[in-house]
């Protein structure tokens, strides 16, 4: 009689908990972006505050089941079908991958958050994906059908990465280099390697051209990109007005003394490193950022980083210390549950606020983990290094793709050190679930046959 597989028995653990997450979150929890981007999908009118894609898949569900249930069960599958393929890659899978696979599902990461109807969850499911695809399509190299398909597969899934956040092209570049070196790695030369590595860049960069055209075709036009531009840079003036209040914003004062004056005074005083809202305090302020030539305040934020560099980077240090560490996990909103939203919204919408029992035994679950290594994305972060380390002595080809996947979780946090206005924990999801996908794939899978993939 022969007994159930190490890789079998994983591949039914992760089709056991995918199905359990779904019916936990089952039809999703929504916050006030949620609703808003429901109600864009549902209305087909898309503003440029936030990425079209999610609110057209949301429409798209919205329209075959009148909620947002299906992006759910999309996001949740994306994520359990890339640990899927990572469990896959070995020949012969270790056991251990079981209770790694156990102790990840039992986070909030992993049953509660694929349940969000966030732009950040889709993106950072869709990248997980991504670079599952392209280590199964390394692993599959010499049978050039599935190398093909899967290759392909991550163009799309790494696309639709970059489309849901607009940092996400950060993450997704990091894809190039590492089909590069797996094309070297199984023997292609250094030639071919760099032509697949382009037409991968090539591809990439045209599904997201055409699929940005497209969807803006029914946007506002960048209006709310360029709003949300201006907040960011009264934000840095803010900042810096609070950390220097003796600082003259030159270009300012000679163009709108009025606005200059009250930075110091307003800005500096609302100013808070954990959220720019606190800056909605003013409504003079507000008003003033609203009537200020967008190009006057580009000039004055170019002058402040190139001519006041160090002062910058020290704001812009203080503000990603609360993004990345999170001192206080309560004022960083490290979970929700239910639904809520504006009244106008979802009334539009024909929805009623959600806050059932099975929500309040989730919150009771999830705050359980609070204050624990489990919401610290420092930790998440050393669990990355590990595995990178561990993968570099090995070095399959598999084994690149995951490394890239680590990297491009660093790569995007690195980014919110320039563009972050909040310290809300789900800004760095990727970051903990690439690290938790990576840990799986290298104690699931062996040394000895880490690069080979079972004909089933």
């Amino acid at each position: 009689m022969r007994f159930l597989s190490a890789k079998a028995a994983a591949s039914s653990l992760l089709g056991v908990l995918c199905v359990a997450a779904i019916a936990l979150d089952w039809p999703g929890h929504l916050s006030n972006d949620s609703v808003l981007e429901l109600l864009e999908g549902r209305t087909g009118r898309y503003e440029s505050w936030h990425p079209a894609i999610t609110s057209w898949l949301l429409g798209l569900a919205d329209s075959l089941t009148g909620n947002a249930g299906l992006f759910v069960v999309f996001t949740t599958a994306l994520l359990y079908a890339a640990l899927l393929l990572l469990v896959r890659i070995p020949r012969r899978a270790s056991w251990l991958a079981l209770p790694a696979i156990l102790l990840c599902a039992a986070t909030p990461q992993f049953f509660l958050y694929p349940g969000y109807v966030w732009k950040d969850v889709l993106f950072a499911e869709s990248a997980v994906a991504g670079f599952a695809c392209l280590a199964f399509a390394a692993a599959r190299w010499q049978q050039s059908r599935q190398r093909l398909a899967f290759t392909v597969l991550s163009i799309f899934l790494l696309a639709l990465a970059a489309l849901a956040r607009q940092n996400g092209i950060a993450a997704a570049l990091m894809a190039i280099p590492a089909c590069f070196l797996i094309a070297r790695r199984n023997a292609a030369g250094t030639r071919a390697a760099l032509m697949q590595a382009f037409l991968y860049l090539l591809t990439l960069i045209v599904v997201v051209a055409v699929s940005t055209v497209v969807l803006d075709s029914r946007g506002d036009h960048g209006r709310g990109k360029a709003d949300e531009i201006k907040m960011l840079q009264l934000y840095d003036f803010a900042a810096v007005a609070h950390r220097d209040p003796a600082f003259r914003f030159e270009d300012l004062e000679a163009r709108d003394p009025v606005f200059a004056r009250l930075i110091r005074s307003d800005g500096a005083r609302l100013f808070s490193p954990e959220r720019v809202d606190t800056l909605a305090g003013s409504q003079r302020l507000g008003e003033a950022r609203d009537d200020a030539p967008a190009g006057l305040m580009t000039e004055q934020w170019l002058d402040i980083v190139t001519r006041h560099l160090p002062l910058y980077l020290n704001v812009r240090a203080g503000i990603f210390r609360w993004v990345f560490l999170t001192p206080d996990i309560d004022r960083c909103v490290p979970f929700i549950v239910g639904v809520f939203g504006p009244s106008e919204i979802l009334q539009a919408l024909h929805m009623k606020p959600r806050s059932d029992r099975r929500d309040a035994a989730i919150e009771s679950y999830a705050q359980f983990f609070v204050g624990t290594p489990v919401f610290s994305h420092a930790f998440f972060a050393l669990i990355g290094i590990a595995v990178v380390v561990f993968l570099l002595r090995r070095r399959s080809a598999p084994d690149i793709a995951i490394i890239f996947l680590l990297a491009a979780s660093a790569a995007f946090a690195l980014t919110f050190f320039s563009i972050s206005l909040a310290c809300d924990y789900r800004y760095l999801y990727f970051l903990d679930v690439a690290s938790m996908a990576g840990a799986i794939y290298a104690v699931g899978s062996r040394r000895s046959a880490a690069s080979q993939v079972s004909s089933t």
